[in-house]
């Protein structure tokens, strides 16, 4: 039954992402992992948890301009770490959700967390998917920093998602600098080097 599943939501993403994907498994978790490339329509990599589902019936979904391999590991290990909580608390993942990274989410990236979301900027109804018996929900992972991950812990996600929209933070860049903490200064110094000040 979870293979059937797995092949209708692998169905609603290729129709979606309009490609084939390809299909990776880690130890870190036993989830499969579709991989799709970029399209014409779609300018970036989409990476999305299969078989996570059976443990709260939700699913996970990355994105990146260039193909980055560690995301896929990461997947995994955010996936055992979805799998551990729900089996030890029945606890789900949901928005604002937050796991740690065991490496920053590229190289030479400071972005070492990922959070929940939902998947805003994708076609009306590709967040929920139905087999007729079980719903499944798919949120996005955004990479986000320490202090990020710090902010959201005190001030909630609807806070942080109002910093992001302010800063006009691309979701895909995974070499972002962070909204909050110790970016903000090398923000701010970045922006007086450019302008020629000191």
């Amino acid at each position: 039954m979870h293979m059937i599943m797995a092949g209708q939501l692998l169905q609603h993403c290729n129709t979606l992402f309009g490609a084939k994907a390809s299909l990776y498994q880690y130890e870190a978790a036993d989830v499969l992992i579709a991989v799709y490339p970029p399209t014409k329509r779609r300018g970036w990599w989409s990476y999305v948890t299969l078989e996570l589902h059976r443990t709260g019936e939700s699913e996970c979904v990355m994105y990146s301009y260039r193909f980055e391999t560690q995301i896929v590991a990461h997947l995994a290990a955010v996936s055992a770490q979805i799998i551990r909580q729900w089996e030890e608390g029945r606890e789900r993942i949901q928005t604002g959700s937050v796991y740690r990274l065991e490496q920053p989410v590229a190289e030479k990236s400071i972005l070492q967390y990922v959070m929940a979301a939902p998947l805003d900027f994708e076609e009306e109804g590709f967040d929920y998917f139905t087999d007729g018996r079980v719903v499944v929900r798919l949120l996005m992972l955004h990479a986000i920093a320490r202090d990020e991950a710090e902010f959201l812990e005190r001030h909630g996600f609807a806070a942080l998602e109002e910093l992001f929209v302010r800063a006009g933070v691309d979701s895909l860049d995974l070499m972002r600098h962070p909204v909050v903490g110790g970016g903000m200064e090398q923000n701010e110094d970045d922006r007086l080097e450019s302008n020629g000040s000191s």
